[in-house]
């Protein structure tokens, strides 16, 4: 059976309703684009990012995810999305033992991350290859589970649709989480167009993209019994 096509907002805001008066942690958060939406749930809403950007929105602490700077139990809600594997992978553990320590007993955490394959996947593979990364962030959950540091509660995939409105947009898109991205050589960058524009599909005067993605949901400590 195909997965349904969906936003990571859409999937978020279904499994963790209602939000009314809970406190969310978004790790790995960027520029806080889950604030708003959060916030228009009726969610307390809290970021964490150790690499700032300007424009973030307000309420977004600056930390590693290794060493969260609060107290044990302090949120009814963590969320990890596409951030898992931005972690070095000697502090993915950590990061998780930090993420079930800080939420409060039978909380859910959420872990949504790209899988490997997926034409945006392999577009983006073409300058920037995560598939050990990627790999080595499902492991880490697997060893969290496996230590009793998580309990996995449900998991399940989606595939998630971006909309270019043309090559250039693309790299500013994925230079935003990578920048390193938007700086190839000319050779590179004409390679990326290439496999962009062999994978993508049209919408109108619009480009496509799908990614098939992982979510994870946990809380924290072993099994019962």
């Amino acid at each position: 059976m195909t997965d349904p096509i969906r936003t990571t907002l859409d999937v978020l805001l279904e499994i963790l309703a209602p939000l009314d008066g809970r406190c969310v942690l978004d790790i790995g958060c960027g520029r806080g684009g889950l604030a708003g939406p959060f916030r228009a749930a009726g969610a307390e809403w809290r970021g964490l990012e150790p690499f700032p950007q300007a424009g973030g929105a307000p309420g977004i602490d600056v930390a590693q995810a290794e060493a969260m700077p609060y107290p044990s139990g302090a949120f009814d809600i963590a969320v990890i999305v596409n951030a898992l594997h931005h972690i070095p992978v000697g502090g993915m553990g950590d990061a998780l033992a930090e993420a079930a320590r800080v939420i409060a007993p039978e909380a859910p955490l959420v872990v949504i991350e790209p899988r490997v394959e997926g034409d945006l996947s392999q577009v983006i593979a073409t300058v920037d290859d995560e598939t050990e990364i990627r790999t080595a962030a499902q492991a880490a959950l697997d060893a969290a589970v496996g230590s009793g540091v998580l309990t996995e509660t449900r998991a399940f995939d989606y595939v998630r649709r971006e909309v270019y409105d043309d090559f250039d947009a693309f790299v500013g898109r994925i230079s935003s989480f990578a920048p390193e991205r938007g700086g190839l050589s000319e050779d590179l960058t004409e390679a990326l167009r290439a496999a962009f524009l062999a994978r993508a599909g049209r919408e109108g005067a619009a480009f496509t993209l799908t990614q098939p993605m992982s979510a994870r949901l946990f809380r924290r400590g072993p099994a019962a019994g």
